[in-house]
């Protein structure tokens, strides 16, 4: 199985010193480097080439931001994990201006830690379902739109970042008939997968978010 190679970077040592020690005795995650300075961390990501890596969003960072923005301009396809805090617009800043894919709290448990990186890693995305209703806590959902009642939940559960795993368990359906539901409302509203089908319904206004 091949590693998922882990770079942490962080201010605090006692941090870097958890994750290091939460991630580094899976057998598939490799952590390759950490640090707590902005141009060490694109120097390790241009020769490392980490899959992942953690920020830390507690406060706001330009540093942060501009090592996003250096790490996507070396075309290395590091994907990004940050911890926010209870700060709604922080947090929405993260998801849908920087495009992180990941999105935990200080105090996520080591399970659910690695379950993130799992998943940033093959791709997807995944935020605490804390963070989940600071983000989407302002949402209104149409009603005069193409989409049933059902296949707007199932939407919205989407955009929380739900797996359809989790869907089945919150609704209380089967695995394949949340399968049934995602694949008609991709063709539904025209969309390549469900990152696009989420965007898409915030352009029509089928899922909107109200100023904070």
């Amino acid at each position: 199985m091949p590693s998922i190679k882990v770079l942490i970077i962080d201010d605090y040592a006692l941090l870097r010193a958890a994750l290091r020690m939460v991630l580094g005795s899976e057998e598939d995650i490799s952590v390759v480097g950490e640090t707590f300075v902005g141009d060490e961390a694109c120097s390790i990501i241009r020769e490392r080439m980490p899959d992942v890596a953690f920020l830390n969003l507690l406060k706001p960072s330009i540093e942060a931001s501009n090592i996003i923005r250096k790490a996507r301009k070396s075309s290395t396809g590091t994907r990004f994990i940050a911890f926010v805090d209870g700060d709604s617009l922080e947090a929405r800043r993260a998801f849908f201006d920087l495009k992180i894919a990941g999105l935990l709290q200080i105090d996520s448990g080591p399970e659910e830690i690695k379950l993130a990186v799992r998943n940033v890693f093959k791709g997807g995305t995944y935020v605490d379902s804390r963070v989940a209703q600071l983000l989407f806590d302002k949402m209104v959902i149409r009603k005069d739109n193409v989409l049933s009642a059902r296949q707007i939940q199932v939407l919205k559960m989407i955009a929380d970042g739900f797996t359809n795993k989790r869907i089945s368990a919150e609704l209380g359906i089967s695995q394949d008939t949340v399968k049934t539901h995602v694949r008609v409302i991709l063709k539904k509203l025209n969309a390549a997968d469900r990152a696009q089908a989420v965007a898409k319904a915030y352009d029509l206004d089928i899922l909107t978010t109200n100023a904070c």
